[in-house]
């Protein structure tokens, strides 16, 4: 039987718009709807071609999971962790990316790209318009979006927290389609509109006070004058300029960063106070089990560290921290390896290949203080992007018969 055309690049771009933007489903579980639909890549994949061929991307993320799994099992087993749905749950959501992983590799990656080109665009908007919606009460829009979708730390100075229930969360979503729209303007002629989008989403960004998510910004702009410096130095040194000196004025408005930032500087700054003790409190426990760790063991440990890379250390070792670590860090050694042939893709694609090497960096710095891989938002869109731009290399040099190293 073989499956529709493209019915599996809009199954994936579905699972992407659901993850992003529909709320959790009130179960107890924080059960999603984009897990649901995971499940349903299974059959999807065998429908399409029972013939899958693995790759390198395949079998990184296969070892982190056997390594997540082997850990929690040794947390059962040997550490005396009560065993929980919630962990179940956590493996399964750790599942998710591979799904999607096979699944890709079964489409037609010019039309996905078109489909995350089209995501992004209308996406953008969509958030835009929900940012102030909420920022503002409008006609009291702040108590339904609540209810939807939730709000980790009650009303903290009005933070925004969009779609995540978390302004830290939703600061990281709103990056995604900055980046994008920074790549798409210094890489096409479709420049005005994409500065409107960009200042826009940079209000909101504000919106979530979130500081983290500001040195990011910074971090992204420096970064794509550098990539693009060839071709876009005056334009890259214009546009950094034009939003460093936006974003300095807009400041003022929004208390909960100043204070942050000033704090921050004297050392009174108290969301740091309590990090410093969760990650104490991590690096503890993973002393007492450091090649494995514990699991998941959410009856036993909190989840709340606001740091990945400690919790990633406490939860699965050493071996998974490493295997985690290198499945990131792989990705960018493609890239600087092979810049000069991503510049020859297709608009579209090269706009997702640049959007994902930056993505990078982001996430790299979020999880000092957030939570990234085991991020139930944000992972299967990085994860689409990834295999497209891996996709879309491999078919640049078997077109152009270049040897894959």
């Amino acid at each position: 039987m073989i499956v529709k055309s493209n019915f599996i690049e809009k199954f994936i771009l579905l699972i992407v718009v659901s993850s992003i933007f529909m709320p959790t489903i009130p179960l107890g579980l924080s059960i999603r709807i984009d897990d649901f639909l995971a499940l349903f890549l299974i059959p999807l994949v065998i429908l399409a071609k029972p013939n899958f061929k693995t790759n390198r991307f395949f079998f990184s993320y296969l070892l982190i999971l056997l390594s997540f799994i082997t850990s929690t099992f040794y947390g059962y087993l040997f550490l005396k962790v009560p065993f929980s749905i919630r962990d179940v749950n956590e493996l399964f959501r750790m599942l998710k990316p591979l799904l999607i992983i096979v699944a890709v590799s079964y489409c037609n990656l010019r039309t996905l790209a078109n489909f995350l080109n089209s995501f992004f665009k209308v996406g953008a908007i969509f958030l835009i318009l929900l940012g102030f919606l909420e920022y503002f009460n409008v006609l009291s829009f702040r108590a339904l979006f609540y209810s939807l979708y939730g709000f980790e730390f009650g009303n903290m100075g009005g933070r925004s927290v969009l779609t995540a229930g978390n302004p830290n969360i939703a600061a990281a979503l709103v990056l995604y389609f900055m980046i994008y729209f920074l790549q798409r303007m210094l890489l096409t002629g479709d420049k005005i509109l994409s500065v409107f989008k960009i200042l826009f989403l940079l209000v909101v960004l504000l919106m979530t006070s979130s500081r983290t998510a500001l040195v990011v910004f910074v971090v992204v702009l420096l970064a794509s004058m550098y990539f693009h410096r060839k071709h876009n130095k005056i334009l890259s040194f214009a546009i950094i300029t034009f939003c460093i000196l936006l974003a300095f004025p807009l400041l003022q408005y929004f208390d909960y960063l100043t204070i942050g930032f000033v704090t921050f500087t004297d050392g009174k700054n108290t969301s740091m106070l309590i990090r410093y003790q969760q990650w104490s409190d991590a690096i503890n426990l993973f002393k007492q089990s450091p090649i494995i760790g514990w699991g998941p063991a959410k009856d036993l440990h909190t989840s709340v560290v606001d740091n990945e890379y400690f919790l990633l250390l406490r939860r699965y070792g050493v071996i998974g921290f490493v295997l985690v670590i290198n499945f990131l860090l792989s990705f960018i050694f493609v890239f600087l390896k092979r810049k000069r042939q991503i510049d020859l893709l297709d608009t579209r694609t090269k706009s997702i290949a640049y959007t994902t090497i930056l993505s990078l960096l982001m996430v790299f710095i979020i999880m000092i203080t957030n939570n990234f891989f085991s991020g139930y938002q944000l992972m299967p869109l990085f994860v689409v992007m990834i295999a497209v731009t891996e996709g879309g290399l491999k078919i640049f040099a078997r077109d152009n018969k270049i040897i894959d190293e």
